[in-house]
């Protein structure tokens, strides 16, 4: 078997994105392989563009606070490698992790180019079926259609998340192109839930696509009813009332309401799929979730806001809680790999700054600080990410402001490994 360090070193041989796939097939093989484990589970399928993790999040707590196996998987890790593939929010363990990864080497054919993520998958996919899972809650990599993970057999329930412009090099240029990919995961003999929150072409075709398999399906809207919200907490959380349900949020911003909303709809249809989870475990769960680097307060003094909003619509939904805050001088702390939110992070967040110190070097594709730097009309220097904090901080402490992290997850990962 393999030890943590060999492990290590077969994850590192794949590419995060492998060589380009235009079916399921090359996934589909290696699971036979491996015994086909992923026929063994039950899913809750989450694909979107925002708030995937979240929802995830809130139906794992929800369900294991209902008595649920539950398995947990999602994209990326934020502090180890292992805490992609959680079984009652644990991490697998680490001998656990390189015994599988040892049945897949054996598994795997030299030149199928693989991506990291399969591989990972088909781990989690064996640590799940050998754990006797109930229930597992699974995080599309990217897309839908063609993710690996979309070759599971139709779930209790597919969720699709917010839809906006991402990754567009692969899943297209348009929401429509790119709603057509994440619609993929909405299958005959499923059900199907829709955040309200997507882009309104991308709704129109995640609604389309539902009614032409014949998957009933349900538009979760917090501004319709029956729900009514009462207070958008900003950093603080959020209570709202579904029904006759009141329920509250730790994690903030009123994305996050969208996000909880979304969660409860997929408990009704669970429930309608013959589940039972009690509304305590609902009321819990929502309360009690909390995803890192999500609107995560990092430090208390001064305020350091951790948040790897690291596309258009992550960049808009930050602002909207640094508007709503309350707190009127901010210090920001940039750092990105993604080239197309550059400029939405300048012209979104400029007005809201004081100044901002932009970092790379935490991964070797980070955009370079010099490039975010002109992006931004506040003031903006470049820095790297131990010295940007300390300043950041300074600064924070003498202007009686409060200090923001945002941009890519593997920013946020370099600053909570360091706490």
């Amino acid at each position: 078997m393999m030890d943590p360090i060999q492990a290590a070193a077969f994850l590192a041989g794949f590419s995060h994105s492998g060589a380009p796939v235009r079916d399921l097939s090359r996934i589909a093989g290696l699971m036979h392989r491996l015994g086909d484990p992923q026929d063994r589970l039950q899913f809750v399928h989450i694909a979107g563009t925002n708030g995937k993790g979240s929802v995830a999040e809130y139906l794992s707590h929800i369900l294991i606070r209902s008595g649920y196996r539950t398995g947990t998987f999602t994209s990326p890790y934020i502090r180890v490698y292992e805490d992609r593939i959680r079984l009652d929010l644990e991490n697998i363990p680490q001998d656990a992790l390189c015994r599988h990864l040892t049945r897949i080497q054996e598994a795997v054919r030299e030149g199928e180019g693989y991506s990291q993520f399969e591989i990972t998958f088909a781990a989690a996919m064996l640590y799940f079926a050998e754990a006797g899972a109930d229930i597992v809650v699974l995080e599309v990599g990217m897309g839908g259609l063609l993710d690996c993970t979309n070759l599971i057999a139709p779930p209790l329930c597919a969720v699709i998340t917010s839809v906006s412009l991402d990754h567009m090099a692969i899943l297209g240029d348009t929401v429509e192109k790119i709603a057509a990919q994440k619609a993929g995961i909405i299958k005959p003999g499923s059900c199907a839930v829709l955040a309200a929150d997507s882009a309104p072409g991308a709704l129109r075709v995640l609604r389309e696509t539902a009614e032409a398999a014949g998957v009933p399906y349900v538009v979760a809207d917090p501004y319709a009813p029956p729900c009514r919200i009462l207070e958008d907490g900003g950093i603080a959380g959020n209570v709202f009332r579904y029904g006759d349900v009141t329920y509250r949020t730790r994690m903030g911003g009123i994305h996050q309401i969208y996000n909880a909303v979304t969660a409860v709809c997929a408990v009704q249809s669970l429930r309608e799929r013959g589940l039972t989870i009690p509304e305590t475990a609902v009321q819990e769960g929502l309360y009690a979730a909390a995803v890192p680097a999500r609107m995560q307060t990092l430090r208390t003094d001064p305020l350091v806001l951790l948040d790897g909003s690291h596309n258009i619509a992550g960049i808009s939904a930050l602002a909207d809680v640094l508007e709503e805050s309350g707190i009127r001088r901010w210090c920001g702390i940039c750092g990105m790999t993604h080239a197309d939110a550059v400029t939405a992070s300048g012209e979104r967040l400029s007005p809201l700054l004081d100044r901002v110190l932009c970092v790379d070097g935490f991964i070797v594709n980070a955009v370079p600080a010099p490039t975010l730097c002109e992006a931004f009309t506040c003031p903006a220097a470049p820095s790297d990410p131990e010295a940007a904090l300390a300043e950041a901080s300074a600064w924070a402490k003498a202007k009686g402001g409060a200090v923001v992290i945002f941009g890519s997850l593997y920013l946020a990962s370099r600053y909570l490994q360091e706490e």
